[in-house]
């Protein structure tokens, strides 16, 4: 069972049906390119636990996933746990998902992480800014896109904050927590029976704090040899501390002064073009290895890199009207791009559209996210719209 038919979940869905796997995808009606390339389709609400749990008794699938997306973890989790399955049961998606459960777990094993508080009014978050004596960010425990995340400088700040959070918690959970300074990077952790077998680190290409939204990725990362001991000893106890299994984790991070520390993990791949990043330079199809890995089957992995460092960026603009052009791609970039000339483009709930990615691959990595950046920058600029 594959949850989720959008366009990020639609190489997980051709890799499927290209491994010959008979591949299940669920989703709610809409328009959704993944449908259309299923082999079998399920209309229903992947978030929805109860509904496909009884919906995979009906298929017995030997394996469930996702991709790109947190809103199902608890789905998948729920059917692990009842069927039996290889992966993440629903202790750890659930988990996943909340980021109270997460810092308490990886306090708990001495994970470095930032410090924390889980605050249930704005005196709370008061009182907690006060004695950090610094920044700090104030954030719902359970949404995504960093939704209600909000900078704290001054104490003036707390409450419209706290607020702001609220209203994107669905559990009603807020936390507070000291502002961690320094590169945000990332981790793509092969995890099999519970071990890690291959950690590949990449460089993230943000938006400016504090809302640090993803919308590019390198591979490899710059400072890799001197980071990897360090990172995999920490990725190490945070997987052991959540229980992931049998997926392949995405984790964040930031290189702080006193080393790198989590700001999050979760228990399926990253988005961002991030499998197709870290396979490229791996040589190896990161959307097979996690079907492999959620079906319980041996995987095989070299040793080292057999691929070429590249690096892949989101074309993101954030106006809307009927697409009109854009200027020419240079010839050095492979790209997609979602819309045809004459297209109506809607600003999505973080009042963005995105229009594509391109990705830069050389053999010298020394300047290719200056390069791809430029390159990015250059084309959303020149995207003329008409009006609505």
């Amino acid at each position: 069972m594959i949850l989720g038919a959008g366009r990020h979940q639609v190489p997980l869905i051709q890799t499927a049906i290209d491994l010959g796997v008979e591949a299940h995808v669920c989703s709610i009606a809409g328009d959704y390119p993944g449908i259309a390339l299923a082999t079998y389709f399920h209309e229903v609400d992947i978030s929805n636990s109860q509904a496909i749990l009884e919906l995979a008794r009906t298929i017995k699938p030997h394996g469930i996933l996702t991709t790109a997306t947190d809103v199902c973890l608890e789905s998948i989790g729920l059917v692990v746990d009842e069927m039996n399955l290889p992966g993440s049961g629903f202790a750890t998606t659930s988990s996943c998902l909340s980021k109270v459960r997460m810092k308490r777990k990886l306090v708990a094993s001495g994970v470095p992480t930032a410090q924390y508080r889980v605050i249930s009014d704005a005196n709370d978050g008061i009182e907690f800014f006060n004695n950090h004596r610094g920044d700090c960010v104030i954030k719902p425990s359970d949404s995504s896109g960093s939704r209600g995340v909000n900078k704290i400088h001054d104490v003036e700040d707390v409450k419209p904050a706290f607020e702001s959070a609220l209203t994107f918690s669905r559990r009603g959970e807020v936390l507070i927590e000291e502002w961690l300074e320094g590169e945000e990077f990332g981790a793509q952790a092969i995890v099999e029976h519970g071990e890690c077998k291959l950690l590949v680190l990449h460089s993230d290409i943000t938006t400016p704090p504090p809302r640090r939204i993803p919308v590019g990725h390198g591979c490899p990362h710059p400072n890799e040899e001197e980071l990897i001991g360090t990172v995999r000893n920490i990725v190490i106890d945070a997987i052991a501390s959540l229980g992931i299994n049998n997926t392949i984790s995405n984790i964040d991070f930031i290189l702080t002064e006193d080393g790198p520390k989590i700001i999050e993990l979760t228990c399926r791949m990253g988005g961002t073009r991030l499998p197709e990043v870290c396979g490229t330079y791996w040589g190896v199809d990161f959307y097979a290895l996690s079907i492999h890995l959620a079906l319980g089957e041996k995987i095989n992995l070299p040793p080292i890199p057999t691929g070429k460092a590249n690096a892949a960026h989101n074309l993101i603009v954030s106006r809307q009207g009927t697409f009109l052009s854009m200027d020419q791609i240079n010839d050095e970039f492979s790209h997609e791009i979602y819309f045809d000339s004459g297209e109506r483009l809607a600003l999505n709930s973080a009042q963005q559209i995105e229009m594509g990615y391109i990705q830069l691959i050389r053999e010298d990595p020394s300047s290719i996210l200056e390069d791809l950046t430029n390159e990015a920058n250059r084309l959303t600029s020149s995207v003329r719209l008409g009006e609505e």
